[in-house]
Parts: structure tokens; sequence; C-alpha cells
């Protein structure tokens, strides 16, 4: 079972899980576009210094990225707006300027992500008519005419292009940021602990970001969007107390930069200190389904398997077997279960846990804060503690109540934790 994982549709999409943004306002991410900048300013290297970098962590962002192509996408950031021929013709004009140029033909591999990423971005939002949407599929079709060497990637664009071109439907969550070109394969460090070089290279890749044009036309909203998934990318992999000191430095420094950030920025540091493997997990305090108070500390000493879940998410459901197996394997074991549950009341997952259908483990009820939601309540107050977007989702404690795994699913989850207890009881 594969949870849903966000990707640029720019760069395809792979959809087989349950998305956070299920009970979210799409337009919250989409349309602040007219409060962009309030006095903010392109991050800049001349007063705060970048990243140390060893020859392993230079960053090197294709050229095009480096160039404004577009008009500002707040311009277009406006649901329901109707995008007249105008706009549409100079959008696709400025495509034909970005793909024809010289920075994209000498590095086409590189060059035709951003190139496209930037263009959807701005039809994401508003409507366009059956007439213009042809147009766009026309030139796509043309575009991978010319350049066959990258006729299945400009295809898969033309296949999602009705999933929301037109204003029939939520933007897709690729609208929300300026896309990220600078990590690489750092991202799943070999062994599972970063290297020093790649926690380099990551926070030299950040601040290239920070600075491309793309950022600062929007740079208080996009530079949120580049600081929250720069924290899921250090959920990866293990971060030393070290490596953590460094990226907390850099973030003091961006905000001395930048004190319009000053609430994003705390929310990084938080991220940073507890939800990253390596760092002591934060205590969670809720009632039970029986309405019984109890905390997380109360389960000290065991691994702690904490599941956020819900029955209206498929692929929630079909972790359940995986999480029965390992309960019975391990019921000798100081291995405990603790659930999240979102759905959007309580009886549900009452219902499936007296049914079998859900496993028994002991559940805090999370959906306090949506108690109109029809079907799911992602916003509790727990999953937005834990920045929860994606469900499933699991954190595996240690004894010391320190992260060691995040998001292992199926059976990399039941080899994750018999490594673990194996670990613990010194039979490894």
């Amino acid at each position: 079972p594969a949870r849903m994982r966000r990707r640029s549709n720019a760069g395809g999409i792979l959809s087989t899980g349950c998305l956070g943004m299920l009970m979210r306002s799409p337009m919250a991410m989409v349309a602040v576009g007219a409060m962009a900048f309030a006095g903010g300013c392109p991050v800049s290297q001349a007063t705060r210094p970048a990243p140390a970098q060893s020859a392993d962590s230079a960053v090197d962002l294709p050229a095009v990225a480096l160039k404004e192509w577009y008009p500002p996408v707040q311009e277009f950031a406006n649901r329901g707006d109707v995008l007249d021929d105008e706009r549409l013709d100079a959008l696709l004009a400025a495509l034909d300027k970005a793909m024809t140029a010289e920075e994209s033909l000498t590095d086409l591999e590189r060059s035709i992500h951003p190139n496209l990423h930037g263009f959807f971005r701005r039809i994401a939002v508003p409507k366009l008519s059956v007439e213009q949407t042809r147009r766009v599929s026309t030139y796509l079709t043309d575009l991978a005419k010319r350049h066959p060497e990258h006729e299945s990637f400009v295809i898969r664009q033309i296949l999602t292009l009705d999933k929301y071109a037109g204003g029939t439907s939520a933007p897709p969550p690729f609208a929300e940021s300026v896309e990220s070109y600078a990590y690489g394969d750092v991202l799943h460090p070999e062994g599972g602990y970063f290297e020093d070089a790649g926690i380099e290279r990551m926070l030299a890749g950040l601040d290239a970001m920070l600075a491309l044009p793309e950022t600062v036309d929007d740079f208080e909203r996009e530079a949120g969007h580049l600081l929250r998934r720069f924290g899921r990318r250090l959920q990866h992999g293990q971060v030393s107390a070290e490596q953590t000191e460094q990226v907390l430095s850099y973030y003091d420094a961006l905000e001395e930069e930048h004190l319009e950030l000053g609430e994003t920025i705390d929310k990084a540091r938080h991220f940073v200190k507890h939800l990253i493997p390596g760092r002591a997990a934060q205590n969670i305090v809720g009632k039970d389904l029986e309405g019984v108070e109890f905390s997380l500390e109360e389960y000290r000493g065991n691994i702690v398997v904490l599941v956020f879940s819900g029955q209206w998410c498929a692929p929630s459901r079909s972790e359940y077997p995986y999480h029965r197996f390992a309960m019975e394997i391990y019921k000798d074991d100081p291995v405990v279960f603790l659930g999240i549950n979102s759905d959007a009341d309580t009886e549900t997952i009452l219902a499936a846990k007296a049914k079998g259908d859900a496993p028994s483990y002991r559940t805090w009820w999370d959906g306090h804060s949506q108690p109109d939601a029809d079907v799911a309540a992602t916003n509790g107050p727990i999953a937005e503690a834990w920045n929860v977007r994606v469900w499933p989702s699991t954190f595996i404690l240690d004894q010391e109540g320190v992260i060691r795994h995040i998001n292992k699913l199926g059976v990399e989850f039941i080899g994750t934790l018999d490594r673990m207890v194996m670990e613990l009881s010194g039979r490894s």
C-alpha cells in the first residue's frame, strides 16, 4: 500500500493515497497573492553568509530558473476568475520564449520542468474555456513533436490538463508554490543518516531557492512553502544534534533579515526540534474514544508506533493488517501502538473497532476542530501539532521517546519495527 505523495504536475502525478488537503480550503494557499511581499525582500547573500559548502554540497540550479519568464503568479490566484484570451496569449508567448531560449535549449533535460511548472501554476486556478484548453493542448502537442526525446513527459501534462484547467475542481497541490530543484539524491541518505555535506547541500539549496525570481515575486508566501517543504525533506533521514543546530542557526539568520517571516520561522523551528528523526517527540495529551484522558508520555520506555489514520481513507485501512500482525508478533515485547483518528465523529471509528475492521489499539479522536465535517476531520489539534498532511502517517519512537522513523508502511514498516525490537532486546 502506498500513500499519496504530492508531486508537481509538471513532473507527473502519482496519486495513490489520501491528501491532508482534503478538508482544507485550497485557495488559502493560492489566493494570498494580493498580500505578496509585505515588506519582504530577496534573500541577500551579502548580508547573510551562505551555508558552508563542501565540494559535494554545491548547488547547480537550471539556468532557466534564474530568470523571470511569466507575469506575477498572484495575478492568476483568484478562484473563479475567468482567464481572458489576452492573458492566455501572454502566458503561451512567455512559455514559448522560455522553451526556445538558449538557457533551455542547452540544458533541456533540466529546463523543461521549471518552464512548464511556471506556466501550469498560472493556469491552474482561473477558469479556462474549452477552446483555451484546446489551445494549450495544441501547443503542448507541438512541443512534444519538437522535442521527441521528452515526448512522454509532455504527453503526461496533456493528459492531466483537464483535471485542473477549467476551474471545475480544486487547484492541484503543485500550484501552491515554486518548485524545488536543489536537493536531488540528498533526500534519501544511504543508511538512513544524513551526512554533514548533505545537510550543507540542502541548506545551500534552500538558500538558492529563496533567491529565485519566482520566489522573490511573492516572497512571504513562497518562502513559507519552501521552509515547510525543507522540513519535510529532513524527515527522510536521521538528523544529528549538531546538524539540527546548524539548521536552527540558519533559521535565526533568516529571521534577522526577514522579520516578516517570524511566525513562519517559529513553526519551522518547532518542526525541526520535534518532528524529524533523531529528535525527542513532543507530548500528546487528549481523550481516548471512551473519553478517558491519557498522554504519550505515559508510554515512555516502550517502542511506540503512532498511527495517524481514518476510516475515510482507504490507504489507512490497508495498513491495518500490518498493524494487527505486528501487535500479535510483538505482544510480549515492549511495543505499543497508539492511534490518532481523523474521522468526522467518534461513532465511525468506534463501530469499526467493534466490528474488528480497525485494530484495537488505544486511540485519540482528533476531530475536535471540525465538528461539522461530513467525512474527515484532518485539521485536528494533534494532526496540526504534528504537521500531518498525508494519511496514513506513522511515527515510530524509541523507548526514550525519540523519533526514529517516519512513514514506514507495509512490509517496510514490519522490517523497521523488527530491527528496533531486536536492537532493544540485544539480539541484533
